[in-house]
């Protein structure tokens, strides 16, 4: 039987990201927090927008950190999708310059744990492959081509859904569409990173074996192999007891010490946890030797 412990690997990194959380929250206070304002990103103008070196001055103040400290944890913040940049989507790290940021939605936080399924994956491609008419970057159209082959089942659902979505974006005004597909975008690069990128949220191969083991994924050498057959030839010269002898045994102990189990054969006087007499307890006291403790010394010696 193979037991799997799905979910206590996950735990640790979710007590991390709930610290992160919590400082975020903090960073979107309105007065306390991250100084944000309108910012002109190309030809729109984005709200609550804030600069790299903001958030930087922010953290040190904070957490009474030195700006190297402050550097790592702000990456770390952006690596996990709850901040993203603004100009340079694909470059997941905080800036300490004029760069501009802005603050995920929460629907979006890796804690959700929405699952980065292919089809709302191909749906998004579907989406950018209308919006920007065929004009893709290199590995979402290998992507895009992936999943047309991968679940070609559903494609007609997947672009009546893209058709659909980008429908309903264009009905919303500039700055709302553009701030709902820098989230998305986000979302994307952080849940489907491109490649040569380092994927946070990679929780490694579900184990069925334990990870402590030396011989886990090592490959078997002579000296190793000689163990083994040694092993299992000593097994192999072990006696065996038959089940009715071993169940023999457990009968025999039971009937030899039954006498002492007050819920299974009962004790004099009345017990204790079943009436409202207290005697037994006051007979078994640590002054006096009981007749339970008289046996198993007598049995013993």
């Amino acid at each position: 039987m193979t037991i799997r412990h799905q979910g206590q690997q996950y735990r640790p990194r979710m007590a991390f990201l709930r610290k992160i959380e919590a400082l975020v929250k903090d960073m979107q206070d309105p007065d306390t927090g991250v100084r944000v304002q309108n910012q002109k990103v190309t030809v729109v103008s984005i709200p609550h927008a804030m600069t790299g070196s903001d958030v930087l001055q922010w953290i040190s103040q904070r957490l009474w950190i030195s700006g190297l400290e402050a550097q790592n944890l702000g990456n770390f913040i952006v690596k996990y999708g709850y901040i993203y940049p603004l100009q340079d989507p694909r470059n997941l790290t905080l800036k300490p310059d004029s760069s501009l940021y802005r603050f995920q939605t929460p629907y979006f936080w890796p804690t959700q744990q929405w699952p980065a399924e292919d089809v709302d994956y191909a749906i998004y491609l579907a989406k950018r492959n209308i919006k920007k008419k065929g004009i893709l970057e290199e590995y979402e159209k290998e992507n895009y081509n992936f999943l047309n082959k991968k679940i070609n089942y559903k494609w007609d659902f997947v672009i009546m859904q893209a058709r659909e979505q980008y429908r309903a974006g264009k009905e919303r005004n500039k700055v709302d569409r553009c701030a709902l597909d820098c989230q998305e975008k986000a979302y994307w690069l952080v849940h489907r990173c491109p490649p040569g990128a380092n994927n946070v949220l990679d929780y490694g191969l579900d184990r069925v074996t334990n990870p402590n083991e030396d011989q886990v994924n090592q490959k078997q050498t002579v000296v190793s192999v000689r163990k083994e057959i040694m092993y299992y030839r000593q097994a192999l010269m072990r006696s065996t007891v038959k089940s009715s002898v071993s169940l023999g045994g457990i009968v025999k102990y039971s009937e030899q010490f039954s006498s002492n189990d007050a819920i299974m054969s009962g004790c004099l006087p009345s017990n204790p946890w079943i009436t409202d007499d207290t005697q037994f307890w006051d007979l078994n006291a640590k002054l006096f030797a009981s007749s339970g403790c008289s046996y198993k010394w007598n049995r013993t010696i």
